[in-house]
């Protein structure tokens, strides 16, 4: 399970840097709370999007909602800081305004990485103890995605529960990569 939250991590950041993305101007924002501090990404500046994604499992198809925001400590040398939260569907079509997905009766799953300038400090949370995914509405011709979210989740290493709440994300790109 570990292997598919990141993979689909990395998907969503990965599709946030395609031209037709950029070339659409999109302004949007995730913000969450972890631990009480409010912390804020915004498009161009950050990477952050949403996909949906596929992957065939023997006769069965399985479809993933994942959603995602980082700073990019990489090409600047500074901190790191990335949150992710993806929900297993039955079908794209799940994906509406007014849907709500959490923990238990959904596979829902949060993580959230950090890494500090200095690499002295890193955190690697994705033992997903609840979850919650609300999506507030989807413009299908502007390509956005608009929501809310909360979770729990686990550094295995350290044992350290980070609890992101207050989380939304508005107007952030989204595709399907299917």
């Amino acid at each position: 399970m570990k292997k598919i939250l990141f993979c689909l991590f990395a998907l969503v950041l990965a599709s946030c840097d395609t031209e037709d993305i950029i070339s659409q101007l999109v302004e949007g924002t995730v913000k969450a709370d972890i631990n009480g501090q409010t912390h804020t990404w915004n498009f161009g500046v950050n990477s952050l999007g949403a996909v949906i994604t596929s992957e065939t499992a023997g006769t069965e198809t399985i479809y993933a909602l994942g959603v995602a925001a980082s700073t990019d400590g990489v090409s600047d040398n500074s901190e790191t800081k990335s949150i992710g939260i993806v929900v297993f569907i039955d079908h794209p079509d799940d994906v509406v305004a007014g849907a709500s997905f959490s923990t238990p009766s959904d596979i829902v799953l949060g993580t959230y990485a950090y890494d500090n300038e200095a690499g002295t400090s890193s955190i690697d949370a994705d033992q997903t103890l609840s979850a919650t995914l609300n999506i507030a509405s989807v413009n299908d011709s502007e390509g956005t995605i608009s929501g809310t979210f909360n979770y729990e989740t686990t550094d295995e290493d350290t044992g350290i529960t980070y609890t992101i709440s207050n989380g939304s994300f508005t107007d952030i790109p989204y595709h399907y990569d299917f």
